[in-house]
């Protein structure tokens, strides 16, 4: 590929003289640094193959998001790098084309392509530039929206569900409290105490399931309901220790080890008690259900400057690679008896926080949560700049 600017360049060198062309060369370099200078600047990466699809010139960005330096890669077919993209296909074309894709090297990130054709005057698409936009960000702030919406819906669902299941359970009360008063009457009348005292048993377990069930309706719309959190100032050392003792009857039948490791320094934190219970409960009961009988469960706190982090580790069953993904997903669960809304309401507890949740597991190996809270005093630090360390200071 020649340049037009070269081409008359070159038709003239019989013409002009070595101080000329000197001249000439040292402001081509510059030129070339220059527009170099700016290409490295910029947060797309830049790649410019030939019809052929060898690499010609990268820009530095290009480091950062395939991992694979510019100079390696000089020279060399993009197919080696990019495997992925049928790039024989995309160049074949000979048009703009967009594509979107994900990589996981040196670190996972959505990418968007814009492969554009170049045109030389006799060499149609001799030269095409691949340009590479970082779309992670924009990617999750979408998913992020759409699962908020799907949220949003199942909790009107869930609710109106739960709506139509208490009104019953409320009649079935009602009810039962005149027939158990009715029937208290006749066996008074008949003065028969065996089988009043069975009846009496009977009213009891029934009276009892009517208030449980009636206690899970309001507990899940509690728990799916947006409802914004009371901050208080509150010790997440005790909230665990509330949590492991409500859950230690399941946790004893089953001989599960649970292994505290509290930091006794942690700080108090902003948040709403009640619903960081209900947080760690559903994380904490996902972990007996993983690790089953004679499991352990080690659970930690610890501060940094910017949260307090609290640790569910198991040794459990694991999450496969394929699961991970969509964990957070209403209704996906790997349970056969789960409803799959555990993990969405902690993330949606937690999220409502300011902080964040973080799983980390490996397919029969166990699995890790950790929940980040902001601290209740935001510390800020300046971070310094790099070229600082060495820089005196003038005074």
């Amino acid at each position: 590929m020649r340049h037009s600017f070269l081409s008359k360049l070159l038709g003239k060198f019989e013409r002009v003289g070595p101080r000329e062309i000197q001249s000439v060369f040292l402001s081509l370099v510059k030129e070339k640094g220059f527009l170099e200078a700016i290409f490295n600047a910029l947060q797309e990466g830049i790649i410019v193959l030939d019809n052929l699809g060898k690499i010609k010139y990268s820009n530095l960005t290009i480091q950062r998001l395939f991992g694979v330096s510019p100079e390696y890669i000089l020279g060399k077919e993009i197919k080696q790098f990019i495997p992925l993209i049928d790039w024989s296909e995309l160049i074949s074309l000979g048009k703009v084309i967009s594509r979107d894709f994900q990589v996981f090297y040196p670190e996972t990130r959505y990418l968007n392509l814009s492969l554009i054709p170049l045109e030389e005057i006799g060499d149609k698409n001799a030269a095409f530039i691949a340009i590479f936009y970082d779309i992670t960000t924009t990617r999750e702030k979408t998913l992020e929206t759409i699962e908020s919406e799907k949220l949003n819906l199942l909790t009107i669902l869930a609710a109106g569900v739960a709506h139509e299941l208490g009104n019953p359970i409320n009649a079935l009360g009602i009810h039962f409290q005149l027939i158990e008063k009715k029937v208290k009457k006749l066996l008074h009348l008949k003065k028969d105490q065996k089988e009043d005292k069975q009846l009496e048993n009977s009213f009891a377990a029934i009276r009892s399931e009517i208030r449980r069930l009636d206690g899970i309706i309001n507990q899940f719309l509690k728990a799916i309901r947006p409802s914004a959190p009371k901050l208080r100032l509150i010790s997440l050392n005790q909230v665990l220790k509330q949590t492991v003792e409500f859950l230690s009857p399941e946790i004893q039948n089953l001989d599960i080890l649970i292994d505290m490791d509290l930091d006794q320094g942690l700080p108090l934190v902003r948040a709403d008690r009640n619903q960081l219970k209900q947080a760690f409960y559903n994380i904490l009961k996902n972990g007996i259900e993983a690790v089953g009988k004679n499991g352990i469960i080690k659970i930690s706190t610890h501060a940094d400057d910017a949260f307090l982090i609290v640790s569910f580790q198991d040794n459990g069953t694991g999450i496969s690679q394929q699961a991970m993904s969509h964990i957070f997903k209403p209704y996906f669960t790997t349970k056969t008896s789960g409803t799959g809304l555990g993990l969405l309401i902690v993330r949606r507890i937690i999220r409502d926080h300011g902080g964040e949740v973080q799983i980390e597991s490996q397919d029969g190996k166990g699995t890790t949560v950790k929940i980040l809270l902001p601290r209740a005093e935001r510390l800020i630090r300046l971070l310094p700049m790099a070229e600082e360390k060495n820089t005196p200071v003038h005074q």
